[in-house]
Order: C-alpha cells, then sequence, then structure tokens
C-alpha cells in the first residue's frame, strides 16, 4: 500500500469538518421533511374523514361501490400489480403511488395476493418438499385425501397435513 492510499485525515481538517456540517445539515432537514410529511398526512387523513362524513348515505355507497368493485376488478380478476391498478384500473397517475401505501392499499394488494394463492392451494393433488438437495419428499393425494396447513408455535412452524376428505 502506497502512503498516498495510507492517508489518513485528521479529524480537525477543514474538509471533513465542512463535509461533516453538510452531512448533518442534510441529515436535519430529512428528519425535519419526515416531520413535516407526518404532519401533512394526519391533516389530509383529518380531511379525507371530514369529507366522507359530510357525504350522504347515498354518495357514500356510490364511492364504496366505486373502490370495493375497483378493487376486486384489479385484484381477483386480471390479478394486477400494484401499480397496475394504481394506474391502469384506478386511472390514476404515478404520483398516487406513495398515497396508495399511506392509506394501506398496498398492504392489502399484498394480502389478497397471498390470499388467491392459499385459495389456490386447496386444489393441490401433489405435496413436494425441496431442500438444497432437490426433491426430498413426494405425495400423490390421493381423491378422497386433502391438505391442511397450519401455523403453530408463534408463527414459526408450519405444519401440513395429509387428511381423509371426512
Amino acid at each position: 500500500m502506497s502512503k498516498e492510499e495510507d492517508k489518513t485525515v485528521p479529524l480537525d481538517e477543514p474538509g471533513f469538518l465542512e463535509a461533516q456540517a453538510k452531512r448533518k445539515k442534510a441529515l436535519d432537514d430529512m428528519r425535519q421533511a419526515g416531520v413535516e410529511l407526518e404532519q401533512a398526512m394526519k391533516e389530509y387523513k383529518t380531511e379525507n374523514d371530514m369529507w366522507w362524513n359530510g357525504l350522504s348515505e347515498e354518495e357514500r355507497e356510490k364511492a364504496f361501490f366505486a373502490v370495493v368493485s375497483r378493487i376486486h376488478q384489479a385484484e381477483v380478476e386480471e390479478r394486477r400489480s400494484y401499480r397496475g391498478s394504481l394506474y391502469s384500473v384506478f386511472g390514476f397517475q404515478p404520483s398516487m403511488y406513495a398515497m396508495g401505501m399511506e392509506c394501506g392499499y398496498f398492504a392489502i394488494h399484498n394480502m389478497l395476493f397471498d390470499c388467491l394463492e392459499y385459495d389456490a392451494m386447496k386444489n393441490v393433488n401433489r405435496f413436494e418438499v425441496i431442500d438444497s438437495n432437490g426433491r426430498s419428499y413426494t405425495k400423490y393425494l390421493d381423491k378422497d385425501e386433502i391438505i391442511k396447513y397450519n401455523l403453530q408455535d408463534d408463527d414459526k412452524t408450519l405444519k401440513v397435513f395429509i387428511d381423509k376428505l371426512t
């Protein structure tokens, strides 16, 4: 290693101190932006609740129907991605991406995707376990057998049961 590569910068060197000051200011600015964003979201949620509560029963029903039918179309019928749901089905611009996450739609989207996959597992007729050595266990189900899944031990253990339909 050459002497140039091994050069240590003293902690009181003006360039180092300036870089540290800029870093601290950037972090403080980011923290302040986060606080402002959180406050803006609280205000938006309050305004949105006031808007919802100001609607008539019929208007709330129409809004509910419009949103839920689009969620059903995007998630169940078309199995869209989160972006595809927002942009193609709801017709939003990319600026709605973060708002969809903030209001919980992204979490709902992921849960629905997982639930639809879980529901499809009800039709499984072969169970396989694959590990680092490859396929280590295969069980073809008989026509009168089904697979049941159960989480145990604080959701740390997945148990798979092959049961008779009766």
